[in-house]
């Protein structure tokens, strides 16, 4: 018995953040691909040479980057890295213990530079002329993400959320800060998730409604108010005083003094990243164009006067991306989806051969239901259809079937075949609590969805039996938000009469239900972390638990995913948790560790099983009896 590593099947370029500046008089673009590790790619924007790429080692993640005269700064998780030409990228250090992710990162006009944190929704300011690192502490008492900011003068501007949104402005000197109030219509959104400034104006776009606010900072009113802006950035201000944003998948312009939108030529179907202007090589582009980074390191450059622009491909080598999710599909193929960066490969068992796909965001789960393939994406909880059996088309196969947005729902965990139907458990959106449960039909292109089924708790594992769904519950919810309850809760939903039947706690103390499997004799099975429990339908009773594995649920900051039981007519369960791989019999009641570096669980059609480990996929083969 052995697992025997089969590939490191998604690679990708992911950018999401860039800086533009000088290097000797000549112009360059700083661009950061998240991935393990992150990377940065320094380019010629005229020739689209990539001249240098440098490993952030300790960082998986980037949201910001800016440059300065002292060099170009990079937020990655919860460090502060350096590049300058001469010594290339240093490592500053963790810029507040205990807070493990940056957002969006932003450079006074000293240099210093400032960094938005989570999970204590602080910011720290880094001092380059001493070294040193300030922590402001949390903007907003209660929320957990600072998400951007900007600084003007001796004053920086902070975007936070996500039980509300907050638009802060903090004195850099003195630490003071004071909240600007959004427009009333507005405060009951989740969070400030943009910010850029213009001077005098401010623009800020709250989610999830997707509104670009226009502040004026002198008269201190809000001027505008502009819908289905797609962010990450507003650019400063043009030659003619125009500004530049993501709407409605059109590059737009936008005069805030006379509050003029005007479509360009320009039709991007992503969020732009970060602007920068430039004086373009090519007498056909006088005077200053537009540039901005896309998702696989291209780039476009846009001139405002002609309404022209082109793109560019320079050949940037990506990293591989952590495996998030892992099925089989209905073709006996194995299936992964990659994390953050997203991306989709397939595995085929026969030949030993991958084919990879980037064309699609982070696959939460994904599930195989006739002969198709649906797939849970975050953000959103958008829920995608993949035929197999035929090619890939980026936007059509896979194609978006639904978004549970509107339901508030962010990350669909939980899938299960409940007869003609496909049972999705999700959990709800930044800032809120309520979980849902939807129900697909497919073949009437069907869809009911039932929110909060678990008062103020997720649903992220499923299972189904003659017309009864089983529900296991998590305590937490979206990310930003303190759990109201302390316990998970299993459920029983009647597809027949659309309703809750029974709901109970089968194991006290435990927050979350990871797996639910039934075995051959209808019981249902569950795993929390690390506790095996068995209930009976019929009585509504559990009729034994056993402990696994120990598990502290105090050093935990939340729990959606993690358990996995697969049961085995011959009356065992393989099953993977607080990444073991492990065997279970139901007869002897013996446990057996398979592997000890083993996250996700899929079978093929031979009993084989497939795991993850960060980047890697594994295959764990059964000796030959």
């Amino acid at each position: 018995m052995s697992a025997r590593k089969i590939g490191e099947p998604i690679e990708a370029v992911h950018v999401w953040t860039a800086a533009y500046g000088q290097e000797q008089g000549q112009d360059r673009i700083y661009a950061v691909s998240s991935g393990q590790p992150c990377v940065l790619f320094v380019v010629d924007p005229h020739t689209g040479d990539c001249l240098g790429r440098h490993l952030l080692d300790g960082a998986n993640h980037s949201w910001g980057v800016v440059a300065t005269e002292t060099g170009v700064y990079v937020g990655g998780d919860g460090n502060l890295y350096r590049y300058t030409p001469e010594q290339g990228v240093v490592n500053l250090g963790n810029a507040i213990p205990g807070e493990h992710y940056t957002w969006r990162i932003a450079a006074d006009d000293q240099g210093r530079v400032y960094g938005g944190c989570y999970p204590g929704g602080k910011v720290y300011q880094y001092n380059p002329s001493s070294g040193t690192f300030r922590d402001y502490g949390q903007i907003v008492e209660g929320e957990q993400y600072t998400r951007c900011m900007k600084a003007l003068g001796d004053k920086l501007y902070i975007g936070v959320g996500t039980k509300k949104p907050h638009l802060m402005e903090l004195h850099t000197e003195t630490g003071e800060a004071r909240e600007i109030p959004l427009p009333a219509e507005w405060q009951n959104e989740q969070l400030v998730y943009d910010l850029d400034i213009a001077y005098p104006h401010l623009f800020v776009r709250i989610t999830p409604s997707n509104v670009l606010l226009v502040y004026d900072m002198q008269s201190g009113e809000w001027t505008d108010s502009i819908k289905g802006v797609a962010g990450l950035s507003v650019s400063t201000a043009g030659e003619d005083g125009r500004v530049y944003f993501v709407k409605d998948g059109q590059l737009h312009a936008y005069d805030p003094l006379a509050l003029e939108l005007t479509v360009t030529s320009l039709s991007l179907s992503e969020p732009a990243s970060d602007f920068g202007w430039l004086e373009w090589k090519d007498a056909e582009f006088p005077g200053l164009s537009l540039v901005s980074v896309k998702r696989d390191g291209s780039y476009w450059i846009y001139h405002p006067p002609t309404d022209r622009y082109l793109t560019k491909h320079p050949k940037l080598l990506g990293r591989p991306i952590t495996i998030q999710s892992i099925a089989q599909g209905p073709d006996g193929r194995i299936n992964v989806g990659g994390y953050f960066a997203g991306g989709f490969a397939s595995y085929d068992p026969a030949t030993g051969e991958w084919e990879a796909h980037r064309e699609i965001g982070q696959i939460e789960n994904m599930i195989a239901f006739g002969d198709k393939m649906y797939l849970g994406v975050y953000t959103s909880a958008n829920i995608f259809c993949y035929d197999p059996k035929e090619p890939w088309k980026p936007d059509l196969n896979p194609k978006l079937l639904f978004s549970l947005s509107g339901e508030e729902q962010d990350r669909p965990f939980a899938f299960a075949a409940a007869g003609d139907e496909v049972a999705i458990g999700t959990v709800s959106s930044y800032g809120r609590l309520r979980g849902a449960l939807s129900l697909y039909h497919p073949k009437e292109d069907r869809l009911e969805v039932y929110r909060n089924i678990v008062e103020a708790q997720s649903i992220i594992s499923l299972a189904y039996d003659d017309g009864m769904i089983f529900a296991g519950s998590s305590i937490w919810g979206g990310l930003g938000i303190v759990p109201e309850r302390s316990e998970a809760c299993l459920v029983m939903w009647d597809t027949t009469s659309r309703q809750k039947v029974w709901e109970g706690i089968p194991v006290p103390g435990e927050k979350a239900i990871s797996a639910l499997a039934l075995d051959r004799d209808g019981f249902l099975w569950g795993l929390t972390a690390g506790t095996l429990f068995q209930f009976d339908p019929v009585s509504k009773q559990v009729l034994q638990t056993k402990e696994l594995f120990p598990y502290d649920w105090s050093a935990v900051p939340h729990y959606w995913r993690g358990g996995y039981l697969h049961y085995h007519s011959d009356h065992y369960f393989v099953g993977s948790t607080l990444g073991r791989l492990f065997r279970y019999d139901l007869s002897s009641h013996k446990l057996e560790i398979l592997d000890d570096n083993a996250f996700l669980l899929a079978c093929d059609r031979n009993g084989d099983y497939y795991f993850a480990r960060d980047t890697e996929v594994y295959k764990y083969e059964w000796p030959e009896e």
